[in-house]
C-alpha cells in the first residue's frame, strides 16, 4: 500500500510541473514567442500523463483544446513563421515511449526521457539506443508471422519511436523517410481485434508527426478522429 502511495504521489507531483510547463506554453504562444505547435505537443503529453492517473474529465479537457489550436493551425498555419522545431516534438514523443522499455540494469541504462539525446544523454547511451533497431525490426517481423497483433502495435512503436530519433538527428530527412513508419502503426491499429485504445494513440502519434512537418490540416483529421473514438467528439470520416 505505502509503495502505490507513494508512486500515486509521485505521479500527482509530476502532474503538477507538467501542468505549469503547458501553462507556460499557452503564455508563449499567446504572445507569438513560441510556436502553437509548441503548445499542441506539450498538451499531448499533458493529455497522456492525465489518462494514466485516471484523470480522464481533465484529459478530454486537453485534448479538447488541441484539437482548437489544430483546427486553428490547418486553417491559417502558425501566426509567426518557425524552423527548427522538430526537437521539441521527438522529445516528447520519446517521453512517452518509457513506460514500453524495459526497467533499466547496470548493465543496460536508459537514456534521460524528457530531455534531447544531444543534451542530456550520453553519446554511449545514444548509440545503444540506435543500435537496438535492427532487433526491434527483427522482433517485429517475428511478431508479424506469428499473428501476435498486441504484441506486433507494441513493439512497432517502440521502433517508430527510435526511427524518429534517428531522423530528427540526421540532419532533416525527407518527410517520406518517416511517414511509412506512422502510417504502419495506423494500419495496424485499425484491424478488427486492434482496438479503439491503440487506434486512438497510432492516430494521435501520426498527427503529433504531422504536425511536425507542417501537415496542418492531415494533423488535425487524425487528431479529430482519434478524439471522436474516445467519445468527446461528433463521428467524422476517417483515412486511411
Amino acid at each position: 500500500m505505502g509503495g502505490r502511495t507513494g508512486q500515486a504521489g509521485r505521479h500527482e507531483e509530476a502532474l503538477e510541473v507538467f501542468a505549469r510547463v503547458v501553462g507556460d506554453a499557452r503564455r508563449t504562444a499567446a504572445a507569438d514567442l513560441a510556436p502553437l505547435a509548441a503548445l499542441v505537443w506539450k498538451l499531448d503529453q499533458y493529455a497522456r500523463m492525465l489518462r494514466a492517473a485516471g484523470r480522464t474529465a481533465e484529459e478530454a479537457a486537453a485534448r479538447r483544446e488541441t484539437l482548437t489550436l489544430l483546427a486553428r493551425l490547418a486553417e491559417g498555419g502558425e501566426p509567426v513563421s518557425w524552423s527548427n522545431i522538430q526537437a521539441s516534438w521527438v522529445t516528447l514523443l520519446l517521453l512517452s515511449g518509457r513506460p514500453a522499455e524495459p526497467a533499466a540494469t547496470p548493465e543496460a541504462p536508459l537514456p534521460a526521457f524528457g530531455v534531447h539525446p544531444h543534451h542530456g544523454w550520453s553519446p554511449d547511451i545514444r548509440e545503444d539506443w540506435f543500435a537496438s533497431i535492427p532487433a526491434l525490426e527483427r522482433r517485429t517481423a517475428a511478431l508479424r508471422e506469428s499473428g501476435d497483433l498486441p504484441g506486433l502495435i507494441a513493439a512497432q512503436r517502440r521502433l517508430t519511436v527510435r526511427r524518429a530519433l534517428r531522423w530528427e538527428t540526421s540532419g532533416r530527412q525527407a518527410e517520406d523517410a518517416l511517414r511509412p513508419a506512422f502510417d504502419e502503426g495506423v494500419r495496424l491499429a485499425r484491424r478488427p481485434d486492434g482496438g479503439t485504445s491503440a487506434l486512438v494513440r497510432a492516430l494521435t502519434d501520426r498527427s503529433m508527426f504531422l504536425l511536425a512537418v507542417k501537415r496542418y490540416e492531415g494533423a488535425h483529421a487524425d487528431f479529430a478522429e482519434a478524439v471522436a473514438l474516445q467519445g468527446d467528439a461528433p463521428p467524422i470520416v476517417t483515412r486511411t
